[in-house]
């Protein structure tokens, strides 16, 4: 029935996500994933947010700040961490987004403090300890406060501690009571060091009671591992034993959940799939980009023979219109030569038939004229001009029409 569920949310939420969702309404729906331990469901869906095109900074900031606080549930610290960074980065960039900075520095102090790496815990604090908390949540400063006692239990400082404890007692049962095991666990601490073992039983029965009713796995490890601990303190290792039966206990239900292991697989699975899309994109600019190359390469190169094409033709009509003036200019001299002194064809030793295509050439004839007039064939008539150019010593019909005159031409006196 949970997995029908999970199921149909996960449908639910692909079709909410074909539209950018309101980043109010996604927190309402990853507090609600979150209270049924859906935590896959709670990353899938801000992994699918944090792909959206257009995201403001304080939406990127907030999904960053949902996303650290499901990995800190499952004790998955580093990746609480990156994601607080990534946060961190947002807010940098946004004037509005610096309130919410103690927001961020809280988060990475809870973080810290569950490392045991309570130096750097302490750092944080002493910087959010400056505005008194300012601008945190109610459930950050419950946090807060509790990791205040825990210290000065530390420092045996029981006084202070309880102080501080009771404070953020009163935070829990007023605002977060879900809280509540958190609390009272450093009270189990706090009255074994000082020697009130009933009131740490009693405490620690009661938490215990509340992690259960709300099935909170976590807070049920968190409080056999304190007692646990404080055993060991004491030397009392038959104690000690039987809480850490606890814990494995519980903590082979946790594992067998296998809540954290899932995630790490989705989570990769999302990157996976965000590694492939990234992939496809860039080999379909790859392909467009190569595309553009062939196209631009095709037109460069046809452009290229075009210009070669046009070159070769204007050198052609420059050294047609070259031959053409020259022709002319040749032509134009020789008749400038020839003037009214044309030279006698009866002077060349010409046949009656070389005669009469002189003269039909004279008369304006092309070569088909010719053979019709003389009843003979083209190829004779070309035959015998090639024989009249040569005996001539010239190349081409028009210089035979301005150099030389036939005996029509002659005047009356030259005949004789």
């Amino acid at each position: 029935m949970k997995n029908l569920i999970t199921c149909i949310l996960l449908l639910l939420s692909s079709l909410i996500y074909a539209h950018k969702i309101p980043i109010d309404s996604l927190k309402k729906q990853i507090i609600y994933y979150n209270q049924h331990e859906d935590y896959e469901l709670s990353i899938q869906s801000l992994s699918h947010y944090l792909s959206e095109k257009n995201l403001t900074s304080e939406e990127k900031f907030t999904a960053y700040l949902l996303k650290s606080t499901i990995y800190k549930k499952l004790f998955k610290y580093e990746h609480a961490l990156h994601h607080l960074n990534l946060a961190l980065k947002e807010a940098e960039k946004d004037s509005k987004l610096q309130s919410r900075l103690q927001e961020v520095k809280a988060e990475k102090s809870f973080v810290f403090f569950d490392m045991q790496q309570f130096d750097k815990a302490k750092e944080v604090m002493r910087d959010l300890k400056k505005n008194d908390y300012a601008g945190l949540t109610k459930k950050q400063q419950l946090f807060l406060k509790t990791q205040e006692g825990y210290f000065f239990l530390m420092d045996k400082n029981y006084k202070a501690s309880e102080e501080k404890l009771n404070e953020a007692l009163k935070i829990a049962e007023v605002y977060h009571p879900e809280e509540l095991p958190i609390v009272y666990g450093k009270f189990i601490e706090l009255y074994h060091f000082t020697k009130q073992t009933d009131k740490r039983d009693a405490i620690y029965n009661k938490a215990l009671l509340i992690a259960k009713k709300l099935g909170n796995i976590k807070y049920e490890f968190y409080l056999h591992e304190i007692m646990k601990r404080v055993f060991s303190t004491n030397k009392d290792y038959e104690k000690a034993v039987y809480y850490q039966k606890k814990c494995d206990s519980v903590y082979a239900v946790y594992n067998a959940n296998n809540v954290g292991s899932k995630i790490e697989i989705l989570e990769q699975q999302l990157k996976d799939k965000e590694y492939h899309l990234e992939l496809e994109k860039k080999q379909k600019i790859q392909i467009l980009l190569l595309s553009i190359a062939i196209i631009l390469f095709l037109v460069v190169f046809i452009l290229i023979q075009l210009y070669r094409s046009n070159k070769q033709k204007n050198a052609l009509i420059v050294e047609e219109n070259q031959r053409f003036s020259e022709k002319i200019d040749h032509l134009t001299e020789l008749a400038n030569k020839a003037g009214d002194h044309k030279i006698d064809l009866n002077s060349f030793n010409f046949t009656e038939r070389q005669l009469e295509i002189i003269d039909l050439v004279q008369k304006g004839k092309n070569n088909k004229e010719i053979a019709a007039a003389l009843f003979i064939s083209e190829n004779t008539v070309k035959y015998h001009l090639k024989a009249i150019y040569t005996i001539l010593n010239i190349k081409q019909r028009n210089e035979l029409m301005i150099l030389y005159r036939t005996k029509n031409e002659l005047p009356p006196d030259s005949e004789h």
